[in-house]
């Protein structure tokens, strides 16, 4: 990405940001299962809004699936303001509400735990962290109408190789930064020169955050690039894992995990069972005799190594035609497949129908 493209999106994406407000749990009073009156104005709230919003206040789907076929709207309505004005919250102390002003609906709710952090607040200290430690754009991630925030990768100018795994080599100082509303989290990738399908790949680990942008705080983050250990940090531990992927089986158990990892990014069920095929293992299983109900999934072999397993995961997230170039979803889904890679693995001596 060079840097007039660069320039281009993070305008396009701070002039799209919808406005908020920060309020606080006693600020939201329930009038109804989807409606809320704050400092006295009712408004309607996107029902997966209502959903994160309960789950600050520790309500599960289930619970308010259960008071509402008892007790119907009001019953929610009113547990909902008993556990708000009973300090009952647990994640936030804060919350910042975006609204669209147009259908005076609101669309997206963040934990606040210190203050807001205006993106243009975040983009200032960007602009900072380039100038300073000789790094330029890379990728830009976005999500829809910035309630998931933005993620920035920053490539150095003065790039480090390393190797991953005998002839896989990559590039291991890359920083990235994603903001929200509620904080800035700073992380290092590596950038895969090969992988599956003979394109680049991307590898994250989430390392550090902040919820407020302060003096400290910038400080903190402008000097991370000076640290080795934060631009070098897992490297080794993922060399080593990535190793022992090589040689070691995936569980079905573990196959089943990256199944439901891909399904909770919305990917198609299809698609899922494709990369992890759990369906197919399961069924191949019960034919050999074996009911995997009354044994442990992480017992069974699969007929995929781990390595293929975490290949087939980071090649979706990289390549997938599916989301657009610049959606979030790709780096979650990136961070994500490596910490699967980094798990503990499943023991090896169990049962295997593929021997």
């Amino acid at each position: 990405m060079d840097n007039q493209t660069y320039l281009r999106r993070r305008d396009s994406f701070v002039a799209a940001q919808l406005p908020f407000r920060t309020v606080t749990p006693q600020e939201l009073i329930s009038t109804g299962e989807h409606t809320y009156k704050v400092n006295g104005l009712e408004l309607t709230f996107e029902p997966e809004v209502c959903r994160l919003l309960d789950s600050f206040l520790g309500l599960s789907q289930h619970q308010t699936k259960a008071v509402s076929e008892t007790f119907g709207s009001e019953g929610i309505r009113d547990l909902r303001n008993y556990l708000a004005l009973s300090n009952s919250i647990e994640k936030a102390g804060k919350i910042a509400l975006l609204a669209d002003p147009g259908t005076r609906t609101v669309v997206g709710a963040t934990p606040i735990k210190k203050e807001a952090i205006p993106v243009t607040s975040f983009f200032d200290f960007l602009e900072m962290f380039m100038n300073e430690n000789d790094y330029a754009p890379e990728q830009f991630y976005t999500s829809e109408v910035g309630i998931g925030g933005v993620t920035v990768s920053l490539q150095p100018h003065h790039v480090i190789y390393d190797e991953f795994a005998p002839g896989d080599e990559l590039i291991s100082n890359g920083i990235w930064f994603r903001w929200n509303l509620g904080e800035v989290e700073a992380g290092n990738y590596y950038m895969r020169m090969v992988c599956t399908n003979g394109q680049m790949a991307r590898v994250d680990n989430k390392i550090a955050r902040t919820n407020q942008l302060d003096a400290s705080s910038m400080h903190n983050m402008l000097s991370l690039p000076e640290n080795k250990g934060f631009t070098q940090r897992n490297l080794n531990k993922m060399k080593t894992n990535a190793l022992l992927a090589m040689q070691t089986d995936a569980s079905v158990g573990e196959v089943q995990t990256a199944n439901r990892l891909l399904k909770r990014y919305g990917v198609d069920e299809s698609v899922a069972d494709e990369i992890a095929p759990c369906h197919r293992l399961l069924s191949s299983y019960a034919a050999a005799g074996y009911d995997l109900k009354h044994f442990a999934l992480t017992m069974a072999h699969s007929d995929l190594k781990m390595r293929e397993l975490f290949n087939r995961l980071t090649a979706y997230a990289t390549h997938t035609t599916d989301w657009k170039a610049d959606d979030n979803r790709r780096s979650g889904l990136m961070m994500e497949s490596l910490q699967l890679l980094n798990c503990p693995r499943d023991i090896r001596q169990y049962v295997n129908i593929f021997q």
